[in-house]
């Protein structure tokens, strides 16, 4: 772990401590921290309106900007760290004026939580640009870093005086995340073609990227609707909100730790879908116990929840990077969307929590059959056989070419069969060339073939020197050079 982090680079270093610092931030304003600054002054179904608004704002927010992505690619306004900087002052100064007893008003606590859930949605989709912008592996060491830098920051905040915490988490918390997202913006490379993908292309490419990541969403999806339970208990309690966010960051300081020391091997050795389903029965076996513990119990049930959350959020943040890499799509576009979905689910985790907490006809043999159930569907769309999507390619037997669903374009698939026959490549290496030269990377090669990285690395060589190529962006033009 110490050698990754040592050999970070500027931009790196820079997007982790933009990530970092946000995300410390987020403990405050997207979770609710705020509200013990003004504990007493407003009454306990304010602070659950405020909650649900600001808990519905941010799903809509991401979704927005995924849509805005998708229309307007270049378009940079509904992405930019300013705008949120001026929700995240809004809702901030509104906080302060409560704090201080200028303003009373339930309704603008209610602006609060939107503004806060607003600005919170659009930072995600500016700092996911950044690290898509980065190689796969480079992505999640910055993200996984970030998560460390955040809990280290809150709890850094937790020993100052408390006069100080408000102004130090609402204000310059809040400065410091945009200017650092700024920094890492400019410096971060944009040379992807995921930066210039083309309306044509776009339609074709999100159906690739269902595929890829429908499997992972269910289970992202299924543990934040389980923090969404946990989280409403807190905000219906009103002084537990600082216990569930320190809950929170404590697992996302462990997820940063056991992430960093095991990425390098994770990454060679682990596809990112197999991680979803080593960390799906934790999920599972957090949810089955919910209804049935109590006191202390639940309380540590609760770390297991954050802490599986915490490395499933992590990991959603690279896949949805990976794939706006592989498919060449607007990262905000593919976040957006994901994410949009995953915090969704956290609010219905919340509506479900709150009538559970209110007796609305929801107890325990109710809340015991909804887990029954969801781990039962999610536990058969985990373990189901992972088929590729992409067709077969013709080999040296002189077996036809399929075409291939969603792919980049026929002529790829012709260039592919006319490179297989005039080079002699085998087989399997046909299959590993028609998914290179449509810009996949080794671990989407691996995942999609089933075989190690190592063995996409040896045929990926082998093609190279049958070929005389010496990159992949070489095979690239290879193909797309050759007339079938």
């Amino acid at each position: 772990m110490r050698f990754i982090l040592k050999n970070m680079k500027r931009e790196q270093v820079l997007a982790a401590l933009a990530y970092g610092f946000f995300l410390a931030c987020t403990s405050v304003t997207l979770w609710g921290g705020y509200v013990r600054f003004l504990t007493g002054q407003v009454d306990p179904g304010s602070f659950m309106l405020e909650y649900f608004v600001r808990s519905a704002t941010l799903p809509l927010s991401l979704a927005v900007s995924g849509l805005a992505a998708f229309y307007w690619p270049k378009a940079r306004l509904w992405r930019s760290p300013i705008l949120a900087l001026g929700f995240f002052l809004a809702g901030s100064l509104l906080v302060a004026l409560q704090h201080g007893g200028v303003v009373s008003s339930e309704w603008s606590l209610v602006v609060v939580g939107a503004c806060f859930g607003w600005g919170s949605g659009i930072m995600f989709g500016a700092l996911q640009e950044i690290v898509a912008a980065q190689k796969v592996f480079t992505a999640g060491i910055v993200v996984f870093a970030a998560a460390g830098i955040s809990a280290l920051l809150f709890f850094a905040v937790e020993v100052l005086p408390a006069d100080a915490v408000p102004g130090m988490s609402l204000f310059v918390f809040v400065g410091a995340a945009v200017a650092l997202t700024c920094a890492a913006w400019k410096c971060a490379p944009k040379v992807h073609p995921m930066f210039d993908t083309v309306p044509d292309q776009r339609r074709d490419r999100c159906r690739e990227a269902v595929s890829e990541l429908w499997r992972p969403l269910l289970c992202v999806a299924f543990s934040a609707f389980i923090v969404g339970i946990v989280r409403v208990g807190s905000a219906s309690g009103g002084g537990s909100i600082g216990q569930t966010n320190e809950s929170n960051m404590i697992g996302l300081l462990a997820a940063s730790v056991a992430l960093l020391a095991t990425w390098r091997f994770l990454y060679e050795r682990v596809t990112l879908m197999r991680l979803y389903q080593i960390l799906f029965p934790l999920t599972a076996t957090a949810f089955l116990l919910l209804p049935l513990l109590e006191g202390t119990f639940r309380q540590v049930v609760y770390s297991l929840v954050f802490l599986v959350f915490s490395v499933t959020s992590s990991l959603m943040v690279v896949s949805c990077a990976r794939t706006a890499r592989n498919q060449s799509l607007t990262p905000v576009l593919v976040y957006g969307t994901f994410a949009s979905i995953v915090y969704a689910s956290s609010l219905a985790g919340s509506v479900v929590g709150l009538f559970v907490g209110a007796g609305r006809g929801v107890g325990l043999a109710e809340l015991s059959v909804v887990a029954l159930v969801a781990v039962y569907a999610l536990s058969v769309a985990m373990v189901a056989p992972h088929g590729r999507k992409a067709g077969s390619v013709k080999a040296a037997s002189g077996e036809k070419l399929a075409p291939v669903v969603g792919a980049v374009g026929d002529s790829v698939t012709a260039g592919c069969a006319v490179a297989v026959e005039r080079y002699g490549l085998s087989r399997r290496e046909a299959e590993v060339l028609d998914l290179l030269a449509r810009g996949r990377d080794v671990p989407y090669v691996a995942e999609e073939l089933v075989i190690s990285k190592n063995t996409v690395r040896t045929h990926t060589k082998s093609i190279f020197a049958k070929t005389g190529v010496h990159s992949r962006q070489e095979l690239i033009d290879l193909v797309e050079s050759i007339e079938a």
